[in-house]
């Protein structure tokens, strides 16, 4: 076979193949510098910039066609945005759980953007224009569930470019999404003040004025191997204090913006048993006395198959260079091999070339591997 002239050293090609003279060791070099120099303008790389308040913009414009309320701008949640986005581009990570095991919520809070009731997180990188990533976001159900929540009232977004890890430089988009605590005292100048009650002598073993609805919404979700559940209820009669138990732990009930309802959040490891258990409220009023209700909680734990870890959104065009790094590792590994088989040849026939060796071509392909893979490539 012709082919194999150009391979392998036998009698037909004077034990001179092809592959390793100095015109294929040349060939080689052009070839892996050929794939260095056409990444940059093969690869479409994020935008240099991509407006943080035109992404704002449309994500508002997502919501108010669907006749939700905009989101107001938060300069505490754009802080910690700038913080996340910084973060992961300094240690080249893309999570929602940065490399120390946190999420973003604790630069929330050190913002100054607290008490919350409720917050959300959405990451995007390697887009070229805010309509390309809205619109990745809109098509994964777990970020758009943030874009669309009603609960949330502000947000605040950062786009930080950088390098993200070499011959890589990028965008990095956090958008955040809160709503904050806010106390129900805030809206009673609207209101008329309520009737003094009919006896001002109540004790903590008098009958109390508080009812707790016997209809309670628990939703329990499964997220990074951890059970989220949530209570929501309404409790009529002004509590001063309304507290949750479920297990061992126990949670504060706040209020939300409508009238009586009051919501919290527990937090257990995938592997808890909530089957069976009792989620017990309990609220007291000014006078101490208090009313309990008891309500049945079933929440199979997180299996390893059942756990689902949403996809953050990447441009498609960032996997390209991950194909160029395949392409150029088996090309350089096949090349070693025929070199290494010439090796063997001709140390097994014992034959002497004269102007030709193999060993300087592979320490040669080492040296070259070592400069354009480990150095530029990782």
């Amino acid at each position: 076979m012709k082919l194999r002239r150009y391979l392998f050293p036998s009698e037909i090609n004077e034990y001179k193949p092809w592959i390793i003279t100095s015109q294929a060791l040349a060939v080689f070099c052009l070839v892996i510098w050929g794939l260095r120099l056409m990444i940059p303008t093969a690869v479409t790389y994020a935008a240099s910039t991509i407006d943080a308040v035109e992404l704002m913009s449309q994500i508002n414009l997502e919501r108010t066609q669907r006749f939700l309320s905009s989101l107001t701008i938060n300069s505490k949640l754009i802080t910690a945005a700038h913080a996340k986005a910084n973060d992961m581009l300094a240690r080249s990570y893309f999570a929602h759980i940065d490399p120390d095991g946190n999420y973003v919520w604790p630069r929330i809070e050190t913002a100054g953007y607290k008490p919350y009731l409720s917050l959300g997180e959405n990451l995007a990188m390697d887009f070229t224009s805010a309509d390309e990533m809205v619109s990745a976001w809109m098509n994964s159900p777990t970020h758009r569930a943030n874009i669309v929540n009603e609960k949330f009232e502000d947000q605040g977004l950062a786009t930080v470019a950088g390098t993200f890890e070499p011959n890589h430089e990028t965008i990095a988009a956090v958008s955040l999404f809160g709503v904050l605590y806010q106390s129900q005292t805030s809206t009673a100048t609207a209101q008329p003040p309520p009737p003094p009650p009919a006896t001002s002598n109540a004790s903590p073993g008098s009958t109390s004025s508080i009812q707790i609805s016997k209809d309670a919404k628990i939703t329990a979700t499964n997220l990074s191997g951890q059970i989220l559940v949530d209570v929501s209820t309404v409790i009529s009669g002004s509590p001063t204090l309304t507290v949750a138990r479920l297990k061992t732990q126990s949670i504060t009930l706040l209020p939300t913006k409508i009238s009586g309802e009051f919501t919290g959040r527990f937090t257990f490891n995938g592997d808890e048993n909530l089957i069976n258990q009792t989620l017990t409220i309990e609220a007291r009023d000014k006078a101490g006395a208090k009313i309990t209700q008891d309500f049945p909680v079933n929440v199979e734990p997180v299996s390893a198959a059942n756990v689902s870890i949403p996809q953050i959104p990447v441009s498609k065009e960032a996997n390209v260079i991950k194909t160029l790094r395949i392409v150029f590792g088996v090309f350089a590994s096949l090349y070693m091999i025929f070199l290494i088989i010439d090796a063997i040849i001709i140390h097994r026939a014992k034959i002497k070339r004269e102007g030709i060796n193999s060993l300087p071509h592979i320490l040669v392909l080492l040296l070259i591997v070592a400069v354009n893979l480990f150095a530029n490539w990782l």
